[in-house]
């Protein structure tokens, strides 16, 4: 159960990821530019957390 949540935020978090890049395309928006860093930092963490899974 828990992977399968992992598995739903990572994916959600793509896809946020990806709309804040085509948002900031051409454009410099230092507060967008500070979100897409903390989802990336989201990204990382779920990434670690599901190896950490999978390894258990």
């Amino acid at each position: 159960m828990f992977n399968e949540e992992l598995e739903m935020t990572l994916e959600c978090a793509v896809k946020v990821r990806k709309h804040l890049v085509r948002i900031l395309e051409g454009r410099q928006d230092s507060r967008l530019e500070m979100q897409l860093q903390y989802v990336n930092g989201l990204i990382m963490e779920a990434n670690s957390m599901q190896d950490e899974v999978l390894a258990a």
